[in-house]
């Protein structure tokens, strides 16, 4: 009995562990924790960039700042919105903004027209380039 008691000891110590290699290939990859579309609308034209954070990636200028900005607010896209305590001039431009996606397993789905390119520069950079 003792013999056999080894012999599983043994297939144990090696199949073991090839199982749980095997187990760890087979886990799917870590998704991005934060997956957004973020569209400016000026004068007529749209510009769309892609934003994915942890990695800090995508088609966003800067990933890393806006990342790190989403981080920071915990994703609360709502301190993005307007403020007329701002100082910018008063002129009439209007910047229109779209933020669509996921961040951390929360849905984001904001959406401000700014008076003009100055409002959307100071509140909204640098996750709006």
């Amino acid at each position: 009995m003792h013999a056999s008691l080894t012999a599983i000891r043994r297939v144990a110590a090696v199949a073991l562990p090839a199982v749980a290699a095997a187990a760890l290939l087979a886990a799917p990859a870590h998704a991005q924790a934060g997956e957004l579309s973020i569209t400016k609308y000026h004068q007529g034209a749209a510009q769309r960039w892609f934003l994915t954070c942890d990695p800090d990636d995508g088609s966003h200028p800067d990933p890393g700042a806006a990342c790190d900005m989403l981080r920071r607010s915990g994703g609360d896209l709502e301190r993005l919105r307007f403020r007329p305590d701002v100082a910018c001039p008063r002129i009439y431009d209007p910047v229109h903004v779209k933020i669509r996606g996921v961040f951390y397993g929360e849905p984001k789905n904001f959406e401000e027209t700014y008076p003009n390119p100055c409002f959307a520069d100071n509140l909204a950079a640098p996750i709006v380039p």
